[in-house]
């Protein structure tokens, strides 16, 4: 793919986003819209090229239907079909940027005219929208190392939290907790290891009030996984790293991907591939009980990250799209997306941002639910 094509990927006017995404779009409309936006960047048009753009496209306006072949089911986002009867927590979703390898991590900074950062973790780039377009923000994101050992699945950084003043990364690729500082790019290593063997592969992670940094440690950035022969730690743990850089296992019994923690900072909720797993933490950190709060079972599938709002609601992502629990982990919402969802993030501006494997999608919240 051409730096031009792949450009043309992650910039995706909101007018063609917007056609795509309409229920009422002809075909014939979408079609003269995709060809302008060719011409103007100079692009092949041919049906590969044409592909190349649209991913593995979660429209329901297909990349068939761009081409000739007719297809009115509509809005792929605010129209799938559920079995779930939630109300649905989001309206007026739109696309903000494509092409990405896999999109995880997403991270809003600053106020109401801030941006969003969000990492490519295959793909060791950062990027950042700045409510117009996305540019690099950082590359490469994780490992430095050229050419990426062969036993490195996803080099790049997943989870990102603001902290300490600057970013907190969960950085798969050298398999640490890092910090970047973001007015000059720079990046150190918090921690990598724990009584001196090296961690897995940090997924994500969330701020606690005090300072401490809770995260998950799986294997999913190392070959193999749970197989993988460059594993150190006979277990997947959960983590809290505090002020001071002293690191605490919390759990080791898990096998954990997203985090977050309740608004009083007393519950820490993690994604294990069990389900939905909430975790008692006391005034200094220490765990108590641990239970489930949703099983995988009940909804169908595992989870991926997480968000929890200020009324102590989870904002998960799940099988088929985004679900939303409450505290005492009753199912409240539900918002169909097609496709793998991996995470979400809030704005000030009452938007949920959601990775949605090689897209990045911008949705409303309804006033339900704010």
């Amino acid at each position: 793919m051409t730096s031009g094509q792949r450009l043309f990927n992650l910039t995706l006017s909101k007018r063609l986003a917007r056609k795509l995404l309409s229920n009422n779009s002809r075909c014939d409309e979408v079609q003269a819209i995709v060809k302008t936006e060719f011409r103007s960047r100079r692009l092949n048009k041919g049906r590969r090229d044409l592909l190349k753009v649209l991913g593995t496209s979660a429209f329901t306006v297909s990349a068939s239907t761009l081409l000739g072949t007719v297809n009115s089911t509509g809005n792929a986002y605010a129209a799938a079909s559920s079995s779930i009867a939630l109300p649905n927590p989001l309206v007026d979703y739109e696309i903000i940027a494509m092409g990405i390898n896999w999109s995880e991590g997403p991270v809003w900074w600053g106020d109401e005219m801030g941006q969003l950062l969000f990492s490519d973790v295959p793909g060791n780039t950062m990027y950042r929208w700045d409510r117009e377009s996305i540019s690099v923000f950082l590359s490469p994101s994780g490992i430095e190392e050229f050419p990426v050992p062969d036993y490195i699945r996803e080099g790049g950084s997943n989870g990102l939290a603001l902290g300490r003043g600057g970013l907190l990364i969960a950085d798969s690729g050298t398999r640490s907790i890092t910090f970047l500082d973001l007015k000059t790019r720079k990046k150190r290593v918090l921690v990598g290891e724990y009584q001196g063997k090296k961690l897995n592969s940090p997924n994500d992670l969330v701020l606690a009030r005090n300072g401490d940094v809770y995260f998950t440690d799986p294997p999913y950035g190392l070959v193999g996984v749970r197989d993988s022969t460059m594993r150190e730690l006979d277990f997947t743990g959960v983590f809290r790293l505090t002020p001071d850089d002293k690191l605490y296992l919390i759990a080791d019994n898990l096998f954990p991907n997203g985090i977050a923690l309740s608004p009083d900072n007393q519950v820490l909720y993690v994604t294990d591939s069990s389900g939905w797993i909430a975790i008692d933490l006391d005034a200094d950190g220490t765990p108590g009980a641990q239970r489930v709060l949703v099983s995988a079972e009940e909804i169908g599938g595992r989870g991926d990250g997480m968000k929890s709002d200020t009324k102590g609601n989870l904002w998960c992502s799940g099988p088929s799209g985004i679900h939303v629990f409450s505290g005492t982990g009753e199912r409240i919402g539900f918002a169909p997306i097609e496709g793998r969802v991996s995470n979400c993030a809030f704005s000030p501006s009452g938007h949920l941002f959601v990775t949605n494997g090689d897209k990045v999608l911008r949705a409303r919240i309804s006033s339900n639910f704010l």
